[in-house]
């Protein structure tokens, strides 16, 4: 199972994944229109025309391959399979009368419980998003470093490519063609193709009004109350449920802030942070609204995180971390990390480093880490209790290339 935005190179994976297999390939594309509206007997006829394939190709043995990988093999590439009604038996059957199966969705229903339940250990799954900054110098034919053996000018450098890359975002199309306009056309086809038509949106206008401020508003918390006058939408339970599909999609990321529970002691409407898909689609969905970098830049290291597989929420009482990173099963935190654009003026220094430290204390850390543009040094800060405890102040570029 392959799941991600759409353009993130779902497909061309596919293809790679084919060209390293011998036997019968079957490759379909269920955003194609002429796969619309199949159904069952369809998919027989599908299974039908590999197995004449198959028994052409094996006539001339005496004795059919044993070996799933070996020549002869049968697999099926099934691309954006959300789009395919009850398509979970299908896949099912395929598999268990000894198919290789690869699927891909531009929705994270992939991950839905009856699915997992139902293809329990007998799945890999794998996430595509956008482009890392290491993957970004790869497409380019650029060779990626070790951070740790840079001189001043490769420095210099890979600062300025990071900034490109920071400014336009990862999508590979984006990065191949240097057009970042294309992440406006991706915006609109995930929201036409990836909610409206997917769950038959009415208020198309209010949906659209919505993801727009949200991605304008990026790396910050939201209120339903603020949502709907944003949007112009009155009923808070479509609200909600316009937030669930354009995450469903990928166009945005909620995380919670840590351990919260609201007043009437559930978890329902709790503090969130919001983050867009991908950084390059603050200027291109929005282009006149007055740029925050500090916010885009804090986005950029959410992604890197989510890259990374870890568990992300954040912290605030009197003061505020930007993220805290949890194990999945524990719920334990295990490090905090902090995000500033510049970390050169006093009162920078001390807002994130206060910051820092609380989420430090509160959950019994011995080192943080503060990520800047630029910056990078090491400091041992006393506690309240005047133990000392290490914060890592590092380039963001040099952390993603690590």
């Amino acid at each position: 199972m392959i799941y991600g935005p759409l353009h993130t190179g779902k497909t061309s994976f596919l293809k790679q994944v084919a060209s390293l297999l011998q036997g019968i390939k079957v490759y379909i594309n269920f955003e194609d229109s002429r796969f619309k509206e199949l159904g069952p007997e369809d998919f027989q006829e599908i299974e039908k025309i590999a197995a004449e394939v198959y028994f052409k190709e094996n006539q001339n043995k005496e004795e059919p391959d044993e070996d799933p990988d070996a020549e002869g093999a049968v697999y099926y590439f099934l691309d954006e399979i959300h789009n395919l009604p009850d398509w979970e038996n299908w896949v099912d059957r395929l598999n268990r009368e000894g198919a290789g199966v690869f699927i891909t969705s531009s929705s994270t229903s992939l991950l839905s419980q009856d699915v997992s339940s139902l293809f329990a250990d007998r799945t890999r799954v794998l996430k595509l998003l956008p482009f890392s900054f290491k993957e970004y110098l790869t497409l380019r034919k650029l060779r990626v470093p070790r951070p740790n053996l840079l001189t001043p000018s490769r420095c210099d450098e890979m600062l300025c490519l990071f900034l490109h890359y920071f400014d336009n975002g990862g999508f590979p199309d984006v990065i191949k063609d240097g057009n970042s306009m294309l992440t406006r056309a991706y915006f609109e086809e995930t929201l036409q193709t990836g909610v409206i038509a997917r769950h038959n949106i009415q208020d198309a206008e209010g949906l659209k009004r919505l993801a727009v401020f949200l991605i304008s508003n990026m790396a910050s918390e939201y209120s339903i109350d603020t949502l709907k006058k944003a949007s112009g939408i009155n009923n808070e339970d479509t609200i909600r449920d316009y937030l669930d599909y354009l995450e469903e999609a990928f166009l945005l990321y909620r995380i919670p802030m840590f351990n919260h529970v609201s007043e009437d002691g559930t978890e329902k409407d709790s503090p969130c942070k919001v983050y867009a898909g991908d950084t390059g689609f603050f200027k291109t969905v929005y282009p006149n609204y007055p740029d925050s970098l500090g916010l885009r830049f804090e986005n950029l290291v959410f992604l890197e995180l989510l890259r990374q597989g870890k568990q992300v929420s954040y912290f605030r009482d009197r003061r505020e971390c930007d993220f805290l990173i949890t194990e999945k099963d524990s719920q334990a935190v295990t490090a905090a990390v902090q995000v500033s654009v510049y970390f050169g003026s006093p009162a920078t220094r001390e807002r994130e480093v206060l910051g820092l430290m609380a989420a430090m204390e509160e959950y019994g850390l011995n080192e943080g880490l503060i990520l800047t543009l630029d910056d990078e040094e090491v400091m041992d800060i006393a506690d309240r209790d005047g133990e000392k405890r290490k914060i890592i102040v590092n380039s963001v570029w040099k952390w993603m290339l690590e």
